[in-house]
């Protein structure tokens, strides 16, 4: 068995794209992997005031607000649940110092995707002077790593993230010290603790026992077509389940069904009054911020140990904070239903078994709709439409049918009808907020918007696309009528008088997002959004999103699996961007067969 396990990890890393150069340590049982990088030599470029630092063997940039922005080599790797990574190093043979003439270009502010946010100081260059002004070189190591447990397609791994940063910046000394050839040594020790059986595709629906009787035509299709399914009702996971609140029962149950039943995947059914949501005070790099919603908690089971992952390891009842040790990687592919009634419930059912088994071979799920303006209304260019051309080349197999306000097609009638002809993708780059989604004419004089209540206008019946939103808020969904009466410039005055009406300004009203999926005979079949303010770019926040989502779609049967690969492929780029990745949440079935199933 020891001889066996190492050759089980080489194939794992030879598939990811790393060496294979092994050794194995009899005496301690520890097990090397080396793997050998080269960079291109460093492209300098004039940026005005600054330069700015591109290398072809990059795979992502520093974007943390303010420091220089360098090139970075990321490498996601595998290993079998269970192994313990001892020590990840790296030897450079020589470095070459290179002068440069000009400051390297800080990372811009953060630039909210939110109508109610924008302002022109977002996404300004403000250079973080303790940097800029240090003799220390930026980053003060070559080498960085995360380890997690998570998933790699449905079986439970452990996940190593490598960033290595070829060029360090010596900003007070105006110079880039450059590493052409490296080696990176990962040292671990081999799996003494794996799950009893690797995953099978087993769904797992957790519901109130109110939607029994609605979800068990949805149980029998799944079973039907080789996804084992069970239900497992809240009111048996309150009398059951360990745990601190339903939340916590809640996971443990997940946790349990992974290493009694060999699950992967996980539906909650219910709106937030029937399933609770968490609230992790994670904070967006160094900013301070009242806390997010996310069921990223749910998926998150177990740390890089094995052990289970509570989001709170300070036990202070506040979860996710920046002094929790949070494991992020997901341990299950997961979605949310966000019923709030039976008929909800049921439509949404009617939906996933429609288009599970008539979408295959239909010609309307090769086209693929694309919606952008100019989000930023103060920087050049129509940076929504840009990060459209984006994904349309990741999804080049898809005719494109493109609403863009260059195009002046941006309007109720034409995004309804052509959501009514069908698509199998939709793809939202621009402004969004609980009620609606909006973005900017090139002229950035007028936000052109659509809105929830246009919905209804959709007449697709069940030829229902996979939306993503590069947006704010569009998956609030835990949003209530103040949130829509704080919109109001006289908010307090408007509140007052609707409360003198006896009105509940507390009360539940679906997000933007969710009112795709409860639409009756159209809309989407799923949809992922973010449940708070988002901020924009391709590098990292939004953009760096969905980009990660629809690269992930040509290596996936299943929903579930793009979206787990999303996380894991922003979490390795963006290693100190929690937020982010907490923020984004599927709405819809995480076992949906993309396409379909071929006909029985």
């Amino acid at each position: 068995m020891k001889k066996i396990l190492p050759i089980i990890v080489i194939g794992i890393l030879l598939i990811s794209g790393f060496g294979a150069a092994v050794t194995i340590n009899n005496k301690s049982e520890e097990l090397t992997i080396r793997d050998d990088l080269k960079f291109s030599e460093p492209s300098i470029t004039d940026e005005n005031n600054y330069i700015s630092i591109q290398i072809d063997e990059a795979t992502s940039y520093t974007t943390f607000p303010g420091n220089p922005v360098l090139p970075v080599y990321t490498k996601l790797l595998t290993f079998p649940f269970g192994t313990i990574i001892k020590d990840v190093t790296f030897t450079a043979s020589f470095v070459q110092v290179k002068e440069l003439s000009k400051e390297v270009i800080p990372a811009p502010q953060p630039s909210p995707v939110s109508s109610t946010t924008v302002s022109s100081t977002n996404g300004k260059l403000v250079k973080n002077h303790a940097v800029y002004f240090s003799t220390n070189t930026y980053p003060l190591t070559r080498l960085s790593y995360r380890v997690g447990a998570g998933m790699s397609g449905n079986d439970h791994v452990i996940l190593l993230a490598v960033q290595y940063y070829p060029v360090l910046y010596s900003p007070q000394q105006h110079t880039l010290i450059f590493t052409p050839e490296a080696q990176i040594t990962v040292t671990y020790e081999s799996s003494r603790n794996p799950l009893s059986s690797p995953a099978d595709n087993k769904l797992l629906i957790i519901a109130p026992e109110e939607y029994n009787a609605a979800l068990q035509p949805l149980v029998t299709h799944k079973n039907q077509y080789g996804i084992g399914t069970t239900l497992m009702t809240t009111e048996w996971i309150t009398a059951h389940s360990p745990g601190r609140d339903l939340a916590e029962q809640i996971k443990y149950a997940i946790k349990d069904a992974i290493e009694t039943n060999s699950i992967s995947s996980v539906l909650l059914v219910g709106g937030v009054e029937k399933i609770p949501i968490r609230r992790s005070y994670v904070s967006l790099w160094d900013f301070e911020d009242e806390g997010m919603i996310t069921d990223l908690y749910y998926s998150d089971i177990y740390d890089a140990h094995g052990n289970f992952s509570s989001w709170d390891t300070n036990n202070n009842d506040k979860f996710g904070e920046s002094s929790d040790h949070v494991d992020l990687y997901p341990d299950v592919h997961l979605g949310r239903l966000a019923c709030d009634s039976v008929q909800e419930v049921s439509i949404t059912v009617d939906k996933i078994i429609h288009y599970e088994t008539e979408t295959y071979g239909s010609d309307w799920f090769n086209t693929m709709i694309f919606i952008g303006g100019n989000t930023f209304r103060w920087s050049p260019g129509n940076d929504g439409e840009e990060n459209n051309l984006i994904i349309m080349g990741i999804m080049s197999q898809f005719a494109p049918k493109i609403i863009w306000t260059s195009k002046g097609n941006f309007n109720r009638r034409t995004i309804s009808n052509t959501i009514t002809d069908g698509a199998g993708f939709l793809d939202y780059s621009g402004h969004g907020f609980e009620h609606g989604m909006g973005t900017y004419t090139p002229s950035g004089l007028q936000m052109k918007q659509y809105l929830t209540s246009y919905i209804k206008d959709q007449k697709n019946g069940y030829k229902l696309p996979i939306i993503f939103f590069d947006a704010c808020l569009t998956a609030k969904i835990d949003y209530i009528l103040q949130d829509t009466l704080d919109y109001s410039k006289i908010k307090n005055i408007v509140t007052f008088l609707v409360k003198a009406l006896g009105i509940n300004t507390s009360q539940r009203i679906p997000c933007y997002a969710w009112a795709f999926l409860k639409h009756e005979g159209g809309g989407a079949i799923a949809t992922i959004g973010a449940t708070r303010t988002a901020y924009g770019g391709v590098d990292s926040g939004a953009g760096k999103m969905s980009i990660e989502f629809f690269s992930a779609y040509n290596s996936s049967e299943y929903l579930g699996q793009m979206m787990t690969q999303m996380q894991n492929g922003y979490i390795t780029d963006v290693h100190d961007d929690a937020f982010t990745v907490e923020e984004f949440m599927l709405l819809g079935d995480p076992t949906l067969k993309i396409g379909g199933y071929p006909t029985q």
